[in-house]
């Protein structure tokens, strides 16, 4: 006799103007009716869900998220480098790692497709993460599904975040042109290892203020550093952030690299004008941004403790500076 099989379950229930609670009540139907055993993980608060994932993971078969890249967060904390696969029916703000995934935007769909999978064996697939350390990081270290912003991209997040009306991904929108009417730069310091450029490539960083390539290595491959001050510091594994501002327009989830975006100190007329071109993904034709593909980047502040900037990952404080970010090919088993 088969076993029945166990899928643990967090719900964030204010997700979606509050539609998450239906969607992961009509999700637990559908898996119960399928023949599996449902574990409830929800809980008030995000460390007490993610305490509870922790401590019945051994028992699962399967984790599902349902709400959105916060819970994504949440979910890749307890599974990343495990067996254990993870499912996301994406009903949040921004739902921006389930659009890289090629996920079902509508949670029906989504639910269909999720509760097929597990019912036929279908294997999960494998993409990446970024894992994330440093002395700036809160508890040592974390895994991000999305990207890793330190910056104004940064800024926006946070001030977003404290942000209740609009809802949807517009807030994004506003809080960006708000950041950028109180423009600031920061200083940074940047080791990005892992680079192997095509020539027309090279040419272009080497012309990137503040930008300097180290030798190859046997590998094939150079160290660079840059040293300057700027606007923007994104390190993304998917294309976009803020519900689909496609900061990292190359970057892919499965590739085995992470997509560096920077941006100089380009002044607040500049960042006004560069932002739609962003939101389009079209701002890297301007010579004020470069996009370096990578396997990791460590990033210092050359600023005091209190004008470091802050550090976002999947939309959710993760720190300050000083941290290094590295990709993980294949950390995460993806389901859908």
């Amino acid at each position: 006799m088969q076993e029945t099989r166990r899928v643990g379950l967090v719900v964030n229930p204010t997700a979606g103007g509050g539609t998450a609670k239906e969607v992961g009540a009509q999700l637990a139907r559908r898996l119960v009716d399928a023949g599996f055993d449902v574990i409830g993980l929800s809980a008030l608060s995000a460390d007490v869900a993610l305490d509870n994932v922790r401590g019945r993971l051994s028992e699962l078969d399967y984790l599902v998220v349902v709400g959105g890249d916060g819970m994504v967060h949440l979910g890749i904390q307890a599974v990343a480098a495990t067996q254990i696969p993870l499912g996301i029916i994406p009903v949040g703000t921004g739902n921006d790692f389930a659009a890289a995934a090629r996920l079902h935007a509508d949670p029906d769909r989504a639910i269909e497709k999720l509760v097929a999978g597990i019912t036929a064996g279908t294997t999960p697939r494998a993409v990446d993460l970024l894992r994330v350390e440093g002395t700036g990081v809160i508890d040592g270290g974390c895994w991000v599904a999305g990207a890793v912003s330190a910056g104004i991209d940064a800024a926006v997040n946070a001030r977003a975040n404290r942000m209740r009306f609009p809802r949807g991904s517009s807030r994004y929108v506003i809080a960006a042109i708000r950041e950028i009417l109180g423009y600031r730069s920061w200083g940074y310091r940047l080791t990005i290892e892992g680079v192997a450029p095509t020539p027309p490539q090279r040419a272009e960083l080497e012309t990137f203020p503040g930008l300097l390539m180290g030798a190859r290595d046997d590998h094939g491959e150079h160290t660079l550093t840059w040293e300057q001050r700027g606007a923007l510091v994104t390190a993304a594994n998917g294309s976009t952030f803020g519900g689909g501002i496609r900061v990292a327009p190359n970057a892919r989830i499965d590739d085995g690299s992470l997509e560096l975006v920077l941006a100089r100190d380009v002044g607040r007329l500049t960042a006004a004008r560069l932002f739609p071109l962003m939101i389009a993904g079209a701002h890297l034709r301007s010579p004020h941004l470069r996009a370096i593909s990578a396997r990791a980047v460590t990033i210092d502040s050359l600023d005091g403790p209190a004008s470091s900037p802050v550090v976002y990952g999947d939309g959710e404080r993760i720190g300050a500076l000083h941290i290094r970010v590295q990709v993980h090919r294949g950390a995460l088993r993806l389901l859908g």
